[in-house]
């Protein structure tokens, strides 16, 4: 029985009765007292922010650039992709690393390390030394969005998972969108490479307050112990512990994962998810100056309404899902979120299949908008998806990072084939294409992810589980 539960409790003649009702602790479900620990959610969601602040210098800067270097549509999609061959290389080795040391002490080297990379951006004089520094930018980001999921794992209770995965993922969106029309008047006033070096070290302010804030809630002063209880009580896990496994979980290595079915659903989910996104995240721009015909400012300023005017959409919809939606720990076990994801999915191919054959511009920022909204809310799910059903707390970093290897397998090639399509036949095959990689996801997310990540008893170490 459960220390929650109400107990028989024996008075001073040796009887029993109710337990005062001052003698039970209050459940999980309980109010808080407090909600400091959303400080953690938007403290990652300025992680993401400036880690994608630092993805989109590039693609604002890339129509200039491509002229001074004399790239073709193929040669600046393939620049542009750059960044994801050091970011999907080293993603598993990041993985590794939260494990081992945990997010507290790999996510400030990694912000250091990649905000370096990119100021050195601007400094580059050769196509080489473009192509390594933006390689470089992407292993520094690597361990960036397995760790925040972590960090999510420890922090959010599970009823919140879906708030707390929006408030971060909408990173994905904010940065884009507070930086395509100040880097559009950069470069515009002054060329592209001081937008690198200025913008760029936004990240050493991020460092100091990540440095200052963030520790395990175990250890967090900053929270009431009320809060603390019930982060501790109502969360899914716990944080991994120095010797291992807890007693009956099964440690999952690289191999055992992808030996999973839900592992490779989830995989074969964010793959498509994460095509979509970075194709709207490098070639957006390019596509308002060549195939919409505006000029490079105007453009700057249509994107940024795009990502901006995504963001309460994905927020809602982390917000609409926990309140309606939030699946009980046995509903998690069982993957009940890829309904979900699959219905979001649906709406995002729908958008972005109609998106080149909307007319005006007010509509076409709303039918972007929406795009953006579903692709991101079902990357946040899909987050939220593996983490319910991760059971060893020592195989969460690197479950995260084989999830974000897969999507960035995918993205990277996002770029070089969107450049090989729009220099054969345009922009409207572009967004046909991608519309039918997410259809193709959104048929793996209702059909694999059906079980908890651990070995079945009965079957062996080498099958597929």
């Amino acid at each position: 029985m459960s220390m929650t539960e109400s107990t028989p409790a024996a008075d001073e003649t040796g009887s029993t009765g109710p337990a005062p009702a001052a003698a039970t602790p209050p459940p999980p479900e309980a109010a808080p007292a407090g909600y400091r620990r959303y400080l953690i959610a938007v403290l990652l969601l300025l992680l993401i922010t400036v880690a994608y602040v630092d993805r989109m210098i590039m693609s604002m800067s890339g129509p200039v650039l491509a002229k001074d270097f004399g790239l073709s549509p193929l040669g600046l999609g393939t620049l542009y992709s750059s960044f994801l061959w050091g970011y999907a290389a080293t993603m598993l080795l990041a993985g590794w690393l939260l494990d081992r040391y945990g997010a507290r002490i790999v996510i400030p080297v990694a912000l250091i390390f990649w905000s370096l990379a990119s100021m050195s951006t601007g400094l580059m004089t050769t196509i080489a030394g473009l192509f390594v520094v933006r390689i470089l930018l992407g292993i520094g980001e690597t361990p960036c969005l397995p760790g925040a999921n972590v960090v999510i794992r420890e922090w959010s209770p599970l009823k919140e998972r879906g708030t707390f995965t929006a408030v971060m993922t909408t990173g994905f969106l904010f940065g884009p969108g507070v930086t395509t029309a100040p880097v559009a008047w950069v470069v515009q006033n002054y060329g592209w490479r001081p937008s690198f070096v200025v913008l760029s070290s936004v990240g050493f302010v991020l460092l100091a307050l990540w440095l200052w804030l963030y520790r395990q809630p175990e250890k967090a002063r900053w929270i009431s112990q009320d809060e603390r209880r019930h982060i501790l009580s109502s969360r899914a896990g716990a944080p991994k512990r120095a010797d291992g496994p807890k007693p009956g979980h099964v440690r999952m290595s690289i191999g055992s994962l992808l030996r999973h079915r839900s592992m490779i659903g989830i995989m074969l989910t964010n793959g498509p998810q994460t095509y979509a996104l970075y194709f709207l995240l490098t070639w957006l721009p390019g596509y308002l100056l060549i195939d919409r015909k505006f000029n490079l400012l105007h453009s700057g300023i249509l994107t940024s309404a795009m990502f901006l005017s995504a963001i309460g959409g994905v927020l809602a919809v982390g917000w609409i899902t926990d309140r309606f939606f939030s699946p009980s720990r046995e509903e998690a076990a069982s993957g009940r979120r890829r309904f979900v994801v699959a219905a979001i999915m649906l709406l995002a191919l729908l958008s972005l299949a109609v998106t080149p054959w909307i007319e005006g511009q007010v509509l076409l920022v709303a039918i972007v908008a929406v795009s953006l909204t579903m692709v991101t809310a079902a990357i946040t799910l899909t987050w939220a998806l593996v983490s319910d059903l991760i059971v060893d707390e020592t195989s969460a970093g690197r479950s995260f990072s084989l999830l974000a290897f897969a999507g960035q397998i995918m993205g990277l090639l996002a770029p070089i084939i969107t450049g090989w399509i729009v220099g054969l036949a345009g922009f409207t095959p572009v967004f046909i294409v991608t519309a039918g990689l997410v259809l193709c996801g959104l048929i793996a997310v209702l059909a694999l992810p059906t079980r908890q990540l651990q070995p079945r008893e009965e079957g062996g170490a080498g099958s597929f589980q």
